[in-house]
């Protein structure tokens, strides 16, 4: 018997181990990548789109197709599309029908298929429309590397305004980790310039970077092409000012920045470009809040004051943020590791000097702030005296809830209050009516006594009268029986009395 409860016992743990191990490998298994089998028109070559690389591509033109399925057959349930240039809204085909993608305009886009799909047909939007990657997952879980972006924030809590792709990182990097991921605010990243024309491959790793650093929302770019300014005198004769003026105006009135964060003034190590940014983001930001300035985007967006702004390195009412503290949601890294490996994201520029560190003259911990509508900061916190715009979703979400739960206590309250009345005036009119049955019952019974009564009277009555004539009857025949008795005696005498006289 012991034999037996020592092999149940043994096996009912063999079991849960198991069933605990079979769910955490469940929970562990993701999206199988498959290889693409790609069909395409004239001779083109498909390998170019499955290689992996950013440096290869293939060109296409309005109406061209593209047939993709799995080498092996698998369904798909994924698919993840490198475009090589800016996109316009296209189609994919599918076995279950024709899906909408392209809207948003994402270099790097991912389309979920969740019924799955045997084979897809990308129609192509337009001329001169590249593609340099094409990936495919039998899925819908999907590898961490696969980037599912959010359309530009409506709102932006902190808004990064960077002169080129990678200064985000280097110079501003700590502020999406320790802000956009710990603290889950909106930031929105705003490039001053674009690689279309000078190396595109940065377009890619501009997206690497932000996602390696823990920004979801997509990014915007001006359309002011990459030119290196060795100072802000050569930036003034390569750029118009005025338009990058413009363009961050229209920004700040779009996304109505908490804060707005960007360059040096003085250019971190005097890069041209970084020091006429920061003017251009100065004069912007007294621009936003006036109506009369760059009328089109105050007629689209609105105006905006923006209630903080600082400025990298600026030497007046400093702060230093903490980037050293481990972040839960970024597997224990700190703000600058995290920042550190999205900088290598920016491959084709390791080659330059520069670092991420908060340690160093260029520090991503070092902001001064230039602006406040909300006070002077006592601590080093961008966000100090703000209140983010999810907060302030959360309150007033909170602020109708307690108003429909007042709103709803009112009503009750009203409707006792007319159900109190109406149940005083039933209950009054039933009293009435009780009264009114009360004196009818009354006036009944004080009636039937009358009546009563007087019923009793006339049987007494008539009692009375029915003795009287009796004995009145009796006395009649008492009486007349009397008379004939003396009238008799009169007319006969009496015999012994008639002998005795004659004696």
């Amino acid at each position: 018997m012991k034999r037996i409860r020592t092999f149940i016992t043994r096996l009912f743990a063999f079991t849960a181990v198991t069933v605990v191990c079979g769910i955490a490998q469940m929970n562990d298994v993701r999206a199988q990548e498959k290889e693409p089998e790609l069909t395409i028109d004239g001779d083109k070559n498909a390998s170019d789109m499955t290689d992996g690389s950013y440096y290869t591509n293939v060109r296409f033109t309005t109406g061209d197709k593209i047939i993709v399925s799995a080498s092996d057959g698998s369904t798909i349930h994924g698919l993840y599309i490198m475009w090589d240039s800016p996109i316009k809204p296209w189609t994919l085909e599918t076995d279950n029908g024709t899906v909408e993608c392209g809207e948003n305009g994402f270099l790097h886009e991912y389309i979920r298929l969740e019924e799955g799909t045997q084979s897809a047909v990308i129609n192509i939007p337009a001329d001169a429309t590249y593609i340099c990657n094409i990936r495919i997952f039998d899925s819908t879980d999907i590898p961490e590397d696969v980037q599912i972006w959010n359309a530009p924030c409506e709102e932006a809590d902190i808004m990064l305004v960077a002169a080129h792709a990678d200064d985000e990182i280097l110079f501003l990097g700590g502020i999406i980790p320790t802000y956009g991921v710990a603290d889950n605010a909106k930031v929105q990243v705003v490039y001053m310039t674009q690689f279309w024309d000078t190396a595109r491959i940065r377009e890619h790793e501009k997206l690497d970077g932000l996602w390696t650093d823990g920004c979801r929302y997509y990014p915007v770019s001006a359309s002011f092409t990459d030119m290196y300014s060795e100072s802000i005198d050569t930036a003034r004769t390569q750029y118009d000012e005025d338009a990058m003026i413009e363009f961050i105006t229209e920004q700040i009135r779009r996304f109505k920045p908490q804060v707005i964060v960007t360059h040096d003034f003085n250019g971190e190590y005097g890069h041209g470009y970084h020091r006429l940014t920061a003017d251009a983001v100065k004069n912007a930001i007294d621009a936003a809040p006036d109506s009369g300035k760059y009328t089109n985007s105050a007629e689209k967006y609105g105006t905006w004051d923006t209630p903080k702004a600082y400025f990298h390195l600026y030497q007046e009412n400093r702060i230093s943020l903490n980037l050293r503290e481990p972040i839960e949601a970024m597997d224990g890294m700190t703000a600058v590791e995290v920042a550190t490996a999205a900088y290598k994201r920016h491959v084709s520029q390791q080659w330059c000097w520069f670092y991420v560190s908060d340690d160093y003259q260029y520090s991503c911990a070092e902001f001064g702030l230039y602006r406040t509508l909300v006070g002077a900061d006592t601590e080093n916190n961008m966000l100090e005296n703000i209140k983010t715009y999810t907060t302030m979703e959360e309150e007033s979400i909170q602020e109708s809830i307690e108003a429909s739960v007042q709103e709803s206590i009112a009503e009750s309250i009203s409707e006792s209050e007319s159900e109190s009345i109406a149940e005083a005036q039933s209950e009054s009119i039933r009293q009435s009516e009780e009264e009114s049955e009360s004196i009818s019952r009354s006036e009944q019974e004080s009636l039937e006594a009358r009546l009563a009564k007087e019923h009793t009277r006339n049987t007494v009555i008539a009692a009375v009268a029915i003795v009287l004539a009796v004995l009145l009857t009796v006395f009649l025949i008492v009486l007349f029986v009397s008379k004939k008795g003396r009238k008799t005696g009169k007319t006969s005498g009496n015999p012994k009395r008639k002998r005795h006289r004659t004696k």
